[in-house]
């Protein structure tokens, strides 16, 4: 069995090496897009890829934020270019829990021909506890939410999704919809063997940058407020990023306590009505970390320089049209 992850990534320079070296024991190839970083990702990046590791680096320096059709597509080369039995669409925040290579298959095998799979979140949060001396924020953040408010789950594609060429990823890799126009998503089994730690916001300066870039790019591919009828994935990714966009405005410093609220909010709670209010339930649960990290350093998430270069590459971008 032949297994490759996908994923799309932009500015994770902080967790980019983590996410790579903890998926190697698992899985046959990583194929990853670099979303016009801004940050030291693409320097991790290339030399990961000098190491000769399984690990295939695309680039896309587009500005707009269109996840959907930049994984789906990374998904159809996994299947037709590295011969992939199974893909994993991951984001690089997302770390694959599984007791053993062979439970992982075992647990791929099990999916029925004509379904996907879907592997439920573990959202992992900041906590006071954490030590800010430990530089991989996989092991310096150890709680994790006892039981998701609002459970949410990403999929596993199977061969049905190479063999239906009309089928597509949603934003965030939650479901494959039967279409790209969205609308209905394609049936999946849930694979209870497995699970996706998720370590969204991990510091102050990363998560001003998530936030600054994610929104702005959302808002240019969105100039003007979403019509009513917009696809529901569409109205729920521009309402994440909208209600992001406002909190770092009304607290642009943002304290360990204020992380771990807006990730309960928004990731545990998945921004359902009283999430923000529901008490905080942790648990500890370290994700077990058996590798070493050379590349990445304690200045790989300035969102001041992200925003400053993303900004001079659309100021380019505005030049070049106006000639």
């Amino acid at each position: 069995m032949r297994i490759v992850t996908v994923t799309m990534a932009r500015n994770e320079g902080d967790i980019v090496e983590a996410f790579v070296r903890h998926h190697l024991p698992w899985v046959d190839h990583m194929i990853i897009l670099d979303h016009d970083s801004t940050d030291s990702t693409p320097a991790i990046l290339r030399e990961l890829v000098r190491e000769g590791l399984p690990l295939t680096v695309q680039a896309n320096h587009s500005l707009l934020f269109q996840q959907g059709p930049m994984t789906t597509s990374l998904a159809r080369r996994a299947f037709a270019e590295f011969g992939a039995d199974f893909v994993l669409p991951i984001d690089a925040d997302e770390f694959l829990r599984v007791p053993s290579r062979s439970a992982l298959e075992a647990a791929l095998a099990a999916i029925p021909a004509a379904r996907m799979g879907r592997v439920s979140w573990q959202n992992y949060l900041c906590h006071e506890a954490d030590d800010p001396q430990v530089l991989n924020p996989v092991a310096r953040m150890q709680h994790r939410a006892r039981q998701e408010v609002s459970p949410q789950h990403k999929v596993v594609l199977t061969p049905a999704f190479a063999a239906a060429r009309e089928c597509a990823l949603s934003p965030g890799n939650h479901h494959v919809l039967l279409d790209a126009r969205g609308g209905r998503s394609v049936e999946t089994v849930a694979l209870e063997a497995l699970a996706l730690a998720h370590f969204a916001l991990r510091s102050q300066s990363q998560m001003q940058q998530k936030i600054l870039l994610g929104w702005l790019s959302t808002r240019l591919q969105n100039p003007v407020e979403l019509p009513a009828h917009a696809a529901p994935n569409r109205q729920s990714l521009f309402r994440h990023w909208h209600e992001m966009f406002g909190q770092l405005l009304r607290n642009p410093e943002i304290d360990t306590a204020t992380r771990q609220r807006l990730a309960w909010q928004h990731y545990v709670g998945g921004g359902a009505a009283g999430a923000a209010t529901a008490q905080i339930d942790l648990v500890v649960d370290p994700l077990p970390v058996a590798y070493d990290l050379r590349y990445t350093d304690r200045a790989s998430s300035d969102a001041l320089t992200s925003l400053a270069r993303w900004t001079d590459a659309l100021l380019t971008v505005i030049g070049q049209q106006m000639r």
